[in-house]
């Protein structure tokens, strides 16, 4: 489940993803989209997959809940060895919670992230997501998160997530394009956000899709978003820790 934890120290972050199913291969996906990133270090970033016992896919609320009672033993133990906690999965996971309960430091959820984020690069965000189930559970966050005015629309690409690798390219470019060209032509989005942690990595797919239609849109991976929002949530932690000391 773990890859070579060890213990903070004051001059090195180190911080945790979770990927709170058990697909390996997600996990792999979320910690791709992190490597070439400036402030990425595989010494700083360990990787955290659900034991078995947990769904190789979310794809409603009783799979996060079921993915969050299979994660929380596990990770408890481990709290004192990082600065700070990714949730991997693009949803209002119990996890996220689950963890603040157990620690003061950062636990980032990639929903959230994402979504703060995106409204400072656009007037109206549009998400996509993988199965049609995701689009009223995202709207419901949406509405709890207070962004409702800002949201222009949550559209799924009818690709669960695990066959995000398998359905092929083709198939996957076309859906995705098809949804992205709705968001932005009939609902005036103006950021895209890639709701599915599994969608990481694809970025050139929207902006390709965009480029067809002669729009300016920006593209938010939610795994990136929540990685660097994190990093900024240990740094000022950090900081303080330093002034009262």
């Amino acid at each position: 489940m773990l890859a070579s934890p060890s213990s903070p120290s004051n001059t090195q972050t180190r911080v945790l993803l979770i990927n709170p199913n058990s697909s390996f291969s997600m996990t792999s996906t979320a910690i791709k989209a992190l490597i070439g990133l400036e402030n990425f270090s595989s010494s700083q970033v360990d990787q955290f997959t659900a034991s078995s016992t947990a769904p190789s896919e979310i794809t409603s609320f009783t799979t996060e809940v079921i993915s969050a009672a299979a994660c929380i033993h596990n990770l408890i133990p481990l709290l004192e060895q990082y600065d700070g906690f990714l949730v991997a999965c693009f949803s209002e996971h119990p996890l996220v919670e689950m963890l603040r309960e157990h620690t003061n430091k950062p636990v980032v959820g990639i929903m959230e992230a994402s979504l703060v984020h995106a409204t400072f690069l656009g007037l109206r965000f549009g998400i996509l997501t993988t199965n049609r189930e995701w689009e009223p559970l995202l709207a419901k966050s949406i509405h709890h998160l207070a962004l409702d005015h800002r949201c222009g629309g949550i559209k799924a690409t009818n690709i669960s997530p695990a066959s995000l690798e398998g359905a092929g390219q083709d198939i996957v470019n076309a859906a995705m394009s098809g949804a992205v060209k709705e968001l932005v032509e009939q609902n005036g989005c103006d950021v895209i956000v890639l709701g599915c942690a599994g969608m990481s990595g694809l970025e050139s797919t929207v902006q390709q899709a965009v480029m067809c239609i002669g729009s300016k849109v920006a593209v938010v991976d939610a795994v990136v978003a929540g990685y660097e929002i994190l990093l900024g949530l240990v740094a000022v932690q950090k900081r303080g820790q330093r002034q009262i000391l």
